[in-house]
């Protein structure tokens, strides 16, 4: 893992614990791919990608999950619910953008996309 990608996953995970949900687990790999966080609440169990940018100089964060990389998660995500049939709750997959301006963490805007494809 790159370190931004650390770091952009901790931000989207402190982010997202202050919403209320909780970690089940990061960095899930399997033959397929990669998610970055799975986390849940009361009703769901969230699938995040997430993606961070220090400049926008490549584009927004969110332009880098294409139709492939979508593929690709969404085919990761099957592989967790076949491998973890006990949950109950309803799976989603969601997109959490960190723009860092500059390449400094101090100030980062997050946009999350909930049921993002």
């Amino acid at each position: 893992m790159r370190k931004e990608g650390g770091r952009g996953e901790q931000i989207a995970l402190q982010y997202l614990v202050k919403k209320g949900y909780r970690l089940l687990q990061s960095n899930y790999n399997a033959p397929c791919g990669e998610i970055d966080l799975i986390v849940y609440d009361d009703k769901y169990l969230v699938f995040v990608e997430v993606r961070m940018r220090a400049s926008r100089e490549y584009g927004h964060p969110l332009e880098t999950v294409t139709p492939a990389k979508q593929k690709k998660i969404r085919k990761t995500v099957e592989h967790f619910l076949i491998k973890n049939r006990r949950s109950t709750l309803q799976p989603r997959i969601d997109v959490v953008a960190i723009d860092a301006p500059g390449g400094g963490f101090e100030e980062v805007r997050i946009e999350h996309i909930e049921n993002a494809f």
